[in-house]
């Protein structure tokens, strides 16, 4: 629905520009019709990253922010609770999508996918790590897979709970899992246990 409001609006302006246009009494007016649909076309990229909704709307749920700025049916598998967002996690196929969700006393809003950050990428024989943030805030979400196969077991200092996602490789034959956590601000000294070997992430 996110999208397809903003296709409207280029199109009703893209409409009214033009019979404007037929009703001036400009000559070259093809010139014109080129140039308001190219800003139709800007306008509709420019609103992609204003979410006006967040003025008058605030949603009862992570998921129902998810669903209205994603076309298709959703597969949310998980969601990680932070203090100032939430980590959406959604598999379809053979790939995941994450979306990271700001949060009001009140409910939610809208999060575009631009002010979410990946600030900590590590490998470490063959185990992936990923640390994300949205805009400054003091939430970071980390993911965790061992790109090795199979289950790990992953830990931190503070007793932090990491959910797990399963998924069957058909062409490899193997179960790969995935692990998320939140966490509230990142120290530089901050590490992650993965399979007894000790991976410092606040150091990027």
């Amino acid at each position: 629905m996110y999208n397809i409001i903003r296709l409207i609006i280029g199109c009703i302006f893209l409409v009214c520009s033009i019979i404007a246009i037929k009703k001036s009494k400009v000559i070259r007016k093809h010139i014109l019709y080129i140039a308001f649909t190219s800003l139709s076309v800007l306008l509709v990229v420019v609103l992609a990253f204003l979410p006006f909704e967040n003025l008058f709307i605030t949603f009862d749920s992570p998921k129902s922010v998810y669903e209205y700025y994603n076309l298709g049916k959703s597969n949310i598998e998980l969601i990680v609770e932070g203090d100032d967002c939430d980590f959406i996690i959604d598999r379809k196929n053979d790939s995941d999508t994450y979306m990271i969700i700001p949060k009001t006393a009140g409910g939610w809003k809208i999060g575009v996918g631009s002010n979410t950050k990946r600030i900590v990428q590590k490998l470490f024989d063959g185990i992936v790590l990923y640390v994300y943030q949205y805009k400054d805030t003091s939430d970071y979400f980390i993911t965790v897979l061992d790109t090795n196969g199979g289950e790990s077991t992953v830990s931190d200092e503070y007793n932090t709970k990491f959910f797990s996602l399963e998924r069957y490789n058909d062409s490899l034959g193997k179960f790969f899992v995935t692990y998320y956590a939140h966490i509230t601000n990142l120290n530089p000294q901050y590490s992650v246990i993965v399979n007894d070997n000790k991976i410092v992430l606040g150091n990027q």
